[in-house]
């Protein structure tokens, strides 16, 4: 019977096909803690721990699909965002840590405020909303998105952590009516704004796994959505307001620019943990 080092081992000798080796090893760790159901912690110390028959099967059942690439969010069904827990299956993006920069500076600045109605625009598994939620309980959050699929996720997400929130399904690029009459205080998005062109350069577990709606942008309108989500910002905000969105870092000062456009004349540049340009905060 193998020990659980040893099942690391090998499982990430088949992942190093199409990982580099500590991405590999960080896969199969997550995998393993899911699976068995126990902390960093505990995989760092029972590692020369037998595995039971029952733990052996229960990971093999799925070894298959991350060989093939699959993400290991996809396969256990869980992601972690800014300390919370997320279910995420293949109609949704995985939650990316860098978006929790977006999340943590509306909770700093937004903390004691009251009365808040904050926006999400393309929620997804709802990560953000829900996030926003719970470290701003006070606030009232729509969670909108073109498919209902995305906001049956993020519906159960809600629920999973304990949370109320109110989701909308609506197409930010069509022309209806936006069925919601309310003003919000804060607008956020982290839209589709990968480039057709840029695909090429990402990893197959990214470009054959997860919705290519909710990452890809037309190299000819790459502006597409941020367009939208400014003009309709324009029509549905308070006095006060802050539109806070995700960008390609090769599109700052375009989206400045569209931004100013529509009168949102005070825009910050935030910066990612790799320091390059990934939100643009732009007030009224």
């Amino acid at each position: 019977m193998s020990t659980i080092k040893s099942y690391i081992t090998q499982l990430s000798n088949k992942l190093c096909e199409i990982y580099p080796p500590e991405e590999a090893l960080s896969v199969v760790n997550y995998y393993v803690c899911e699976v068995l159901k126990i902390s960093n912690t505990e995989l760092i110390c029972c590692k020369d721990r037998n595995l039971n028959e029952e733990q052996f099967q229960k990971l093999k059942k799925d070894e298959s699909r991350l060989v093939k690439g699959e993400p290991v969010q996809y396969v256990t069904g869980k992601a972690y965002f800014y300390g919370l827990e997320f279910f995420v299956d293949k109609n949704v993006l995985i939650p990316r840590q860098e978006t929790e920069i977006l999340v943590d500076s509306i909770i700093k600045r937004f903390g004691i405020a009251q009365n808040l109605h904050i926006l999400d625009i393309g929620t997804g598994s709802g990560c953000i909303a829900i996030s926003l939620k719970k470290f701003l309980p006070q606030a009232q959050i729509w969670a909108l998105d073109i498919s209902e699929k995305s906001l049956s996720v993020c519906n159960d997400n809600a629920k999973k952590n304990e949370v109320e929130i109110s989701t909308v399904i609506y197409d930010i690029l069509g022309n209806a009516k936006f069925p919601i009459d309310a003003k919000f205080e804060i607008i956020v998005s982290n839209p589709p704004y990968v480039l057709e062109s840029e695909k090429q350069l990402m990893h197959k577990n990214v470009t054959e796994f997860e919705p290519n709606i909710a990452l890809y942008v037309s190299d000819v309108a790459p502006l597409i959505y941020y367009k939208a989500i400014s003009t309709f910002a324009k029509r549905h905000i308070d006095i006060n307001v802050e539109l806070i969105v995700e960008i390609n870092e090769n599109f700052s000062t375009q989206v400045i620019e569209l931004h100013k456009n529509v009168g949102f004349f005070k825009n910050e540049i935030i910066f990612d943990l790799n320091n390059k340009p990934r939100f643009i905060c732009s007030k009224k």
